[in-house]
């Protein structure tokens, strides 16, 4: 167990230790942190390069880590306390001069198989939400007393500095597909989190977390939108609570297209939440630097590696595809029809199974959406791998894990996998062009932000350079990673982003993009 907490001290000496890169003070929460904070959504503890990125980042003098108890299933967070407890063993960082960030209010994976278990044993969690098959909400004062308990556990720590909810509006999304008025529905929100928040405010006074906040995605959404939640309001809560609160940290998305959170002026007296934040003295984080999310449009701000002499032409990879989705067909057809048959189930479970055994037609109606490589990566990892996964642990349960069952489920993967990949030789051509459309824009329009390496530096840059964002999170997956992240936090600011500024680029990106 890793023992003490970030400190003022701590941050300021590791700060000074690196006059090379660029730290903040977090707002009202009296740390300094660097600039850039390792992200650790898709980090897992199966890859020992995670591992080895983190260790490097630390050692640099990257001292902010974003995590959940969600993010991999909770594996996040153990290379986290792995790599920690190493580090300080080792007398090479020190806890005192580090920022951990964890959140809890997302229930997937182990936490809802636990929860599912409660609830059946007539313990259920109170204001546990449902939002769509594996994947609930939950902010309770139990759960959260729950959740602290197991990320402090896995992360190898007797305090975490800033303990965020997580995506609090999501209820917001579960009532509108169940019809229910909006008004409604955001009174019961803020209820649950003025609930939340008191918790919060028990688990500072003994000792286990140091402030709390909020991660929410729509901070910087029109209003109009119906999962946008107040800031402001927020504030209000907290300080109906008592005036002392320890309220310090908000996170959201923000990037070189996603710019709402400045330039939507959606809170008291027509200020953004950047402005609102500035003014209340909240530590702001920010995510998503690098992932566009453009409506039905999602692609990376980084820079392509194509290599020509393997480039194939549109009609060759469309072929290629379609091959592909044939074979998909092919298995889904001898699963469905040949294996789920002869499993000692119900009807009505086998009909359900059936479901989700339905890749090759989910792909032949969309494919030619998916906009970019990163979208294919995303439906593989968050929809086909778990249903694979779901659909195995489903035929194992009713006693139908035989060899050839197993073998069918392995050729399925390996299907799928051929399909995403030629889905990728598609994409990736389109994703070079773009990242270059847009390096090309932006030269154009404000050339200072591209005397950068490369497209991602350029995308940190410009969250770097507005003054109001304390911290730009970014996943460091590698250790290359790392170095192109440490490359921009050594080069200085030779200006900061103004309102008419983030109009400008993101009026440009727009335009590349074709988005209105």
């Amino acid at each position: 167990m890793i023992t003490g907490k970030a400190t003022l001290e701590g941050t300021q000496r590791l700060a000074q230790a690196n006059p090379h890169l660029a730290y903040k003070p977090f707002g009202s929460f009296e740390v300094w942190i660097s600039q850039v904070g390792f992200g650790t959504y898709r980090i897992d503890e199966q890859d020992e390069q995670y591992q080895h990125a983190l260790r490097k980042a630390l050692l640099e003098g990257i001292n902010l880590i974003d995590t959940s108890s969600m993010y991999a299933n909770g594996s996040a967070e153990k290379v986290i306390g792995s790599v920690l407890k190493q580090l300080v063993e080792e007398a090479k960082i020190k806890r005192e001069e580090l920022v951990i960030v964890s959140k809890a209010g997302i229930v997937v994976g182990e936490d809802s198989e636990e929860t599912m278990k409660r609830t059946a044993e007539g313990k259920p969690y109170q204001d546990f939400t449902t939002v769509h098959e594996g994947m609930s909400i939950c902010i309770h004062p139990e759960y959260l007393r729950d959740q602290l308990t197991r990320s402090l556990e896995r992360l190898q720590l007797d305090m975490i500095d800033c303990y965020m909810l997580h995506n609090p509006e999501w209820y917001m999304l579960w009532a509108k597909m169940n019809k229910i008025k909006q008004q409604e529905a955001y009174e019961e929100l803020l209820e649950r989190i003025g609930k939340a928040f008191r918790h919060l405010e028990q688990e500072v006074e003994a000792g286990r977390i140091q402030c709390y906040g909020v991660s929410a995605n729509s901070f910087g959404s029109n209003p109009k939108e119906f999962d946008f939640v107040a800031l402001d309001t927020l504030w209000e809560i907290a300080e109906a609570i008592t005036p002392n609160h320890h309220f310090r940290v908000i996170q959201f998305p923000m990037n070189m297209y996603e710019s709402g959170a400045l330039l939507e002026k959606s809170h008291a007296q027509g200020k953004s939440a950047l402005l609102f934040a500035k003014e209340k003295a909240l530590g702001v984080m920010t995510n998503r630097t690098l992932d566009v999310t453009a409506k039905d449009k999602i692609f990376r701000l980084t820079d392509i590696r194509l290599d020509q002499n393997t480039v194939i032409d549109e009609k060759e990879a469309t072929q290629q595809i379609k091959a592909c989705l044939d074979r998909v067909d092919d298995v889904e057809d001898h699963i469905v029809y040949h294996i789920l048959p002869a499993l000692k189930m119900e009807k009505e479970e086998v009909k359900e199974l059936k479901k989700k055994v339905s890749a090759g037609a989910m792909l032949r109606k969309y494919w030619k959406k998916l906009y970019s490589s990163a979208n294919v990566n995303n439906v593989q990892t968050m929809l086909f791998d778990p249903v694979i996964t779901d659909i195995r642990k489903t035929i194992e349960k009713h006693g139908g894990g035989g060899e050839e069952t197993l073998r069918w489920l392995d050729t399925y993967k390996e299907a799928l996998t051929e399909a995403a990949q030629a889905l990728k030789n598609y994409y990736t051509p389109k994703d070079y062009q773009r990242a270059q459309d847009i390096r090309t824009e932006l030269s154009r329009v404000r050339p200072h932000l591209v005397a950068t390496d490369t497209l991602s530096q350029t995308a940190i840059r410009t969250m770097r350079a507005t003054p109001e964002v304390h911290s730009v999170l970014v996943g460091m997956r590698r250790e290359h990673y790392v170095d192109d992240v440490l490359t921009e936090l050594q080069r200085p600011l030779d200006s900061h982003m103004q309102e008419e500024d983030w109009h400008t680029i993101t009026q440009t990106l727009k335009a590349v993009i074709g988005a209105r």
